[in-house]
């Protein structure tokens, strides 16, 4: 599982869907920002919105925290991370050589800009993030071509219908009988 060390700020979900959906993002996930096309919108957005602090945040960057062995958390964790610098921890790493590696005052204004537009309940700061899960795959059987599509949409609404729709619907996509949940 990567470790990351990490400066920058939290992002709630919350707040994560909000900006996602008022600025009509459609490749966009809200639930998973490190997918590619989600970060490479995301940051195409805050080029338009924010071009005087992305001038100053060239290495921006989203984090997830994950545990895929942690059964009890939910698919989506509360908050992202929105991070300036950030350094992958492998077996050990001196926090005071990274920190030391500082910021220049142009790129601390602009990651405390940046936080007050998204999330200014939120503190800049450092933090170790893990992240279990950098690379989601398709589950099996969703792989969908032009002969399985349909096959694929009667599966979920059979599935569904049998489950009693809701419960299992709402934490994750069914397929056959088993939930699968990203």
């Amino acid at each position: 599982m990567p470790t990351y060390l990490l400066h920058g700020f939290r992002w709630p979900r919350q707040l994560v869907r909000i900006h996602i959906i008022l600025q009509n993002l459609d490749d966009a996930a809200a639930e998973w920002l490190v997918a590619p096309k989600t970060t490479l919108a995301l940051l195409k957005n805050f080029n338009q919105l924010y071009p005087e602090c992305m001038e100053h945040l060239m290495r921006l960057r989203f984090v997830e925290q994950y545990d895929p062995n942690d059964l009890s958390a939910s698919a989506s964790q509360p908050f992202a991370y929105v991070a300036d610098m950030v350094e992958e921890v492998k077996l050990g790493v001196d926090i005071d050589e990274i920190r030391g590696r500082g910021l220049n005052n142009e790129q601390w204004t602009a990651i405390m800009e940046l936080r007050d537009k998204l999330a200014p309940e939120e503190k800049v700061g450092w933090y170790i993030v893990v992240c279990g899960d950098e690379e989601r795959a398709v589950p099996p059987g969703f792989i969908e071509d032009e002969r399985s599509s349909e096959g694929n949409a009667s599966r979920l609404s059979d599935a569904a219908s049998s489950q009693q729709a809701g419960s299992e619907v709402s934490k994750g996509v069914v397929s056959g009988s088993k939930k699968v949940a990203y």
